[in-house]
């Protein structure tokens, strides 16, 4: 009787073994969001960036990537939660599933018009790098706030339709000191022909000089660009620091029908 009830007892512990085995087993296959970070060369300078990964690009390498422009704010103060507000925003949206990159840190630099082209072209390097190291996207978004996000709205204008890299553009609250920039370019059609299927999510908030953001978007209004879907929001009761997390999750739901 005793052997018989020993018996059992490690046959019990023997199961009970085995069935925690096997549930620990399963929590390390399973396919888990991470971020990494990475390193790349942009114009000879080796710069490090982050990548947030979702449990889905175990199985697909083709996913939708959302480049986020984030520097030091010189006017505002300073934000430092844009990346996870980024992917938060795409969190919200059931059964869709995107990269997310940065630069690793927050760089300290007050973006002007006269250094576009110096900030793009790191970002579109990162888009050759990532491209290669990790997944051929359908689609690149470039998202920003900001004066960061004056960077992105040149981005959409005067990028080459030859070697374009992104497809979509969230621009949220843009800087009053590229205006006059921004006005040039529209009025003057100052900006290279020849573009094709690009989407852009434009909105402000009550802190923005209201004045200045509807006349850029009166403008692209007026010109019906032919090869760009619009959307502009201005948020009348939400200020700067408040409506980013807003304005990008709504950008990201626009850009993806979603």
């Amino acid at each position: 009787m005793e052997t018989k009830l020993i018996f059992k007892i490690g046959f019990l512990i023997l199961i009970f073994g085995v069935l925690s085995y096997s549930i620990v087993s399963d929590d390390k296959t399973a396919s888990v969001s991470r971020i990494e970070t990475f390193s790349f060369l942009s114009n000879g300078i080796n710069t490090k960036g982050k990548i947030y990964l979702p449990a889905a690009y175990e199985t697909n390498k083709t996913l939708s990537t959302i480049y986020l422009i984030d520097y030091s704010e010189q006017h505002f103060k300073l934000a430092t939660d844009e990346f996870e507000k980024v992917i938060d925003g795409v969190k919200q949206i059931e059964g869709f599933e995107a990269l997310v990159v940065s630069l690793e840190n927050i760089p300290d630099i007050d973006t002007k018009p006269e250094t576009f082209q110096e900030q793009y072209e790191v970002f579109k390097n990162m888009t050759t790098f990532i491209s290669d190291r990790y997944a051929n996207s359908n689609t690149n978004t470039f998202i920003g706030r900001g004066s960061e996000s004056s960077i992105v709205l040149m981005t959409l204008f005067l990028e080459s339709p030859k070697t374009s890299v992104f497809d979509n553009f969230i621009v949220t609250d843009p800087s009053p000191k590229f205006t006059s920039t921004m006005v040039n370019i529209l009025e003057k059609s100052d900006f290279p022909k020849g573009k094709k299927n690009k989407k852009l999510h434009f909105s402000f908030s009550s802190s923005n000089n209201r004045e200045k953001c509807t006349t850029i978007i009166n403008l692209i209004n007026k010109s019906q660009f032919s090869w760009l879907q619009f959307e502009s929001i201005e948020y009348t009761k939400s200020g700067f620091e408040n409506t980013y997390p807003i304005a990008y999750a709504e950008g990201i739901k626009y850009i993806f029908n979603k």
